[in-house]
């Protein structure tokens, strides 16, 4: 049976930056595909590997910074991740998404990866909630992740 894991990543306690978990606790209240878990990554880090090593596919949700405006979303497959000049903003525990997809690829655990990222508005003051800009954004950003689950 398939394995997917929608992963949301980033601090729930600094605005925007916590998109990823406010995502993945919208889902958890949804009826998922077999075979699809929803996954609090919270500053993530090397312990996401265990994910990655399990999976089929893993989706992984955060704020990026790609020069957009607010709410605007971004996806990108692993290659696409390091060549991109997107950067994720949430800090794994000092490493990047990007750090963890290469790791990953080293160690030969990378699944079929894709970063679904949400250019932030507020990122560096203490709020529990999203900007409106990044909040109306969250339906687009489910919608995208149900697609990438249906193509699998």
């Amino acid at each position: 049976m398939r394995k997917i894991f929608v992963i949301g990543v980033g601090n729930y306690l600094l605005g925007d930056e916590g998109v990823g978990i406010h995502v993945v606790n919208i889902m958890r209240k949804q009826t998922l595909p077999e075979g699809v878990e929803v996954v609090d990554g919270g500053v993530g880090g090397l312990f996401l590997l265990d994910f990655f090593e399990k999976a089929e596919k893993v989706i992984l949700v955060d704020a990026v910074s790609g020069g957009g405006k607010p709410g605007d979303i971004y996806i990108l497959n692993a290659e696409e991740l390091e060549k991109n000049g997107v950067r994720s903003l949430s800090s794994l525990h000092d490493m990047s998404v990007q750090l963890l997809v290469k790791v990953a690829r080293e160690m030969n655990v990378l699944p079929r990866f894709f970063l679904v990222g949400v250019e932030p508005k507020s990122y560096k003051e203490l709020r529990v909630t999203l900007s409106r800009e990044v909040e109306e954004s969250v339906p687009k950003v489910i919608e995208a992740i149900f697609k990438l689950v249906a193509d699998c």
